[in-house]
């Protein structure tokens, strides 16, 4: 019996203009009635996921919430936990790798998103949500300065940039894609799985009882762990392959929807 929905946003939840359906809202309030809880679990930055939960409009807010791609659990009072954060070593030599390529990009430590170079393409991708209650990206000198760093996070515009990224290699860390021209690196265990099994623990579930929804790289450890693992009908194919079922409608027509009222409700 599935007791606890754990919901991608982007390309999943979201439709494409950053939306949540009418349909997908009804649904899961469906679930809710049920006593069946719901939970969002991003690889966004906390802060930007809270508008979103917001805008979800279902009494979310206070609801522990999976954050950063697996490295924060919070809601709107704050942060419960900080889980994967980069040993101080690692993360230097990451770095150090990153500036010998010239590469641009932003570090979060769950407390805000930074940057060293004004001028790269996160900026039109990245930014800040609409509807977050504070600003949470800023300019820094050095990214050696940034406490407590939990992920790298990349956006490219040609095959080329990808490749420059993806030669990024350390051990322990993995470099994977992160949605549509996006790409993270983080510590190989930071990911949405092991972060739903603490939020499993905060809801006194079993992770058997959970079902999670996705499109992306950054579901597929989620997709595989839970007791069911959905992905929508625009999912990537690797995310495709790890579900246990996969939609027959996007995030453009109620996926979700689609996927609750046939295989939850």
């Amino acid at each position: 019996m599935i007791k606890l929905l754990a919901l991608d946003l982007d390309d999943t939840l979201l439709t494409s203009d950053k939306r949540v359906t009418d349909g997908n809202r009804q649904a899961l309030l469906a679930c809710l009635d049920q006593g069946i809880h719901v939970v969002t679990a991003s690889g966004r930055f906390n802060e930007s996921q809270l508008a979103f939960i917001r805008m979800i409009n279902l009494g979310l807010e206070k609801n522990p919430h999976l954050g950063d791609g697996g490295g924060t659990i919070f809601n709107e009072d704050g942060i419960l936990e900080i889980m994967g954060a980069f040993p101080r070593r690692i993360y230097a030599a990451v770095l150090k790798r990153i500036r010998e390529i010239g590469l641009p990009c932003y570090v979060t430590n769950g407390e805000n998103v930074y940057y060293d170079i004004a001028e790269q393409p996160l900026r039109s991708i990245y930014n800040q949500a609409k509807g977050a209650r504070r600003d949470y990206i800023f300019p820094i000198d050095d990214l050696m300065a940034v406490k407590n760093p939990m992920k790298f996070v990349f956006a490219f515009t040609s095959e080329e940039e990808l490749a420059r990224i993806q030669e990024i290699q350390h051990p322990g860390t993995i470099n994977f894609s992160a949605g549509r021209n996006l790409r993270e690196i983080t510590m190989v265990d930071m990911n949405k799985l092991n972060g739903l099994k603490e939020i499993a623990k905060i809801y006194g579930v079993e992770l058997s009882e959970i079902a999670c929804f996705g499109d992306s790289e950054n579901d597929i450890q989620m997709l595989e762990g839970a007791g069911l693992g959905f992905a929508v009908a625009n999912a990537m194919e690797n995310a495709k392959a790890a579900a246990d079922i996969v939609g027959e409608k996007t995030n453009d027509e109620d996926g979700i929807a689609w996927l609750i009222e046939r295989y939850i409700l």
